[in-house]
């Protein structure tokens, strides 16, 4: 895949080889940066509408969480429901999903939890016993529906229903916003954003014999307003020659590879794809300073 994307004219990685163990816990740190408002601006929302969200889902609900982390959010949803049947975290890493549920069995003593090792990529449909619980509901926080280009997202959003077979989603999508404060939160004064970037040439030497001099590199990421979204770039500072194992790529100076783009979105302009997908948007939350939404969806 890294041979195939890197040989095209635009040179492209796919964003999901950033997550190696490394990769997650730099991911972590930059959940934590001032800049990046994303992580803490969605679990203030889930916070302080927790009452109301949990009603929306209602009781006995299945909570589903594709790819996920041990993390804040889930521990506030599932906290505020009421009478919760099951917790089904799922990745597609087995060590790692059964390693989240081992986590969150402390946190959360209310709720039965069941991992599930997935791959979105194949048809695979949820294990039966879960499939016959009453309120299947995926959660899917973080904007990492943003890292999907849209006509991706349309197919997530109807996997959900048709391998999750849920009706419902409670779902982080991240808002248009001055580009000021968007190049910031992906370009951080401390230059974590930069190592994350770069964790993927890292892999690459690591895992697929390379040779890529990760100082050669430099992090940048632009919004593209036409196509609202930001994109991350690593850009080549000089002409030069990169192997993978028995393979050479010529880099230009100033040459980019294109790895991770993070879509924004009006709410009508989610609201649209989601239309497209089969569901609606039955109510939204958003912060004081519109910089982030979580919205419910119920399928049409």
């Amino acid at each position: 895949h890294a041979i195939e994307g890197l040989g095209k004219k635009d040179k492209k990685l796919n964003p999901k080889w950033f997550y190696d163990n490394e990769g997650s816990k730099i991911f972590e740190q930059i959940t934590r940066l001032d800049e990046y408002y994303v992580t803490r601006t969605e679990i203030d929302i889930l916070k302080e509408n927790q009452d109301e969200i949990s009603n929306y889902i209602g009781e006995h609900a299945t909570i589903i969480e594709p790819g996920a982390g041990a993390s804040e959010k889930i521990k506030i949803l599932i906290q505020s429901l009421k009478k919760p049947e099951l917790y089904v975290p799922s990745d597609i890493s087995e060590t790692y999903i059964k390693d989240v549920a081992k986590k969150l069995e402390k946190a959360l003593p209310n709720i039965k939890i069941e991992p599930w090792a997935f791959d979105f990529q194949s048809n695979e449909k949820i294990p039966n016993h879960i499939y016959e619980k009453k309120n299947l509901t995926t959660f899917f926080p973080g904007s990492t529906i943003g890292n999907f280009e849209p006509s991706d997202a349309i197919n997530f959003l109807k996997k959900v229903k048709n391998q999750f077979c849920s009706d419902k989603i409670v779902i982080g999508v991240d808002l248009i916003k001055e580009k000021e404060i968007l190049e910031k939160a992906y370009n951080d004064g401390l230059g974590i954003t930069s190592k994350f970037n770069k964790n993927i040439l890292r892999r690459m030497n690591k895992e697929l014999n390379a040779n890529f001099n990760l100082d050669f590199f430099k992090h940048d990421a632009v919004f593209n307003e036409k196509k609202s979204r930001i994109e991350m770039h690593l850009v080549s500072q000089k002409k030069q020659h990169v192997n993978i194992g028995q393979t050479s790529f010529l880099f230009h100076d100033q040459e980019i590879i294109h790895t991770e783009s993070s879509y924004k979105y009006s709410l009508d302009t989610f609201k649209n794809l989601a239309k497209d997908a089969g569901w609606s948007v039955a109510k939204i939350w958003v912060d004081k300073n519109k910089l982030f939404s979580v919205q419910f969806l119920t399928h049409q």
